[in-house]
């Protein structure tokens, strides 16, 4: 299997929020499926896998595991402004 290029690698403090933020259950379905891609991308499922569990596509996850790898948690999950078409 290839080594990722984006390793989700979430401190205790980040793991908490997440686990936190499902549990109070307010925030959107999408940030609350973004908060399961990336604690199961932390205990090492595989794209694939975290697809599967979660019916999104791999490419989702992909997207994802890029995202907190690049910024920062909050702006990872938070809900970024769609524009309306």
């Amino acid at each position: 299997m290839a080594r990722k290029k984006y390793v989700v690698d979430l401190t205790a403090e980040e793991r908490q929020s997440l686990k936190q933020r499902l549990q109070k259950g307010k925030s959107s379905a999408r940030n609350l499926t973004r908060a399961r891609i990336l604690l199961q991308a932390d205990e090492g499922l595989t794209d694939e896998e975290i697809a599967t569990a979660l019916a999104v596509g791999v490419a989702t996850v992909e997207r994802m595991r890029q995202r907190f790898v690049e910024r920062n948690l909050n702006r990872t999950t938070k809900h970024l402004h769609r524009p309306k078409h």
